[in-house]
């Protein structure tokens, strides 16, 4: 499976209309995902969506969940189907952008992230959002009756994803950035 996931980060580091691809339903994801937010909060007491609360404590789901209505039920379920695709072409463009920066400036760390298959290491947002959909599916199909543990996972799941995502933007970041200082240096040099 990560040889597979692997493969398609290559692919789509390496082709530009696939990447554009990417690109594009990262951001209209994104999009959707914050027109729902926008939306929310008229259906559940002022509250955002859990996932857009990034300050979210275990103490405050099941109240918060109390002030939901039907029509907020109905935006969250839409908020996590377009939320099971956003994170996964977010964390496809931050790896294979990072795997194209890695190929142009760095390719001993390329070879040797290609040959372990660890290239999906900057997709690890993506599974720990997927945990928070989960169990935030699981409270609002569950609920009135309540688990203590279920809230502790999902904003367990959202600290690690937070972390794993913000972790995996700043590398990407830091390899295009020396990435492009290597392009320039090398068309700045002054041949003979």
């Amino acid at each position: 499976m990560l040889n597979r996931l692997q493969n398609l980060v290559i692919r789509v580091s390496q082709t530009w209309w696939l990447y554009l691809c990417v690109v594009l339903l990262f951001a209209g994801s994104l999009l959707s995902l914050l027109r729902i937010g926008e939306k929310f909060p008229a259906h559940a007491a002022g509250n955002l969506p859990f996932d857009l609360q990034n300050a979210l404590a275990p103490a405050e789901v099941y109240p918060q969940l109390a002030t939901w209505t039907e029509n907020a039920r109905q935006l969250y379920y839409a908020f996590t189907l377009i939320d099971y695709a956003f994170p996964f072409f977010a964390g496809l463009f931050i790896a294979a952008t990072a795997a194209f920066a890695m190929r142009a400036s760095l390719p001993g760390w390329y070879a040797a992230l290609t040959a372990r298959n660890l290239l999906p290491v900057f997709m690890l947002g993506t599974l720990f959002d997927w945990l928070e959909n989960l169990s935030a599916l699981g409270l609002i199909s569950l609920y009135p009756a309540e688990f203590g543990w279920l809230p502790v996972v999902l904003v367990l799941a959202k600290k690690l994803k937070l972390a794993c995502v913000m972790s995996g933007q700043a590398a990407m970041l830091l390899l295009l950035v020396y990435a492009v200082g290597n392009w320039l240096a090398g068309k700045l040099r002054i041949r003979p």
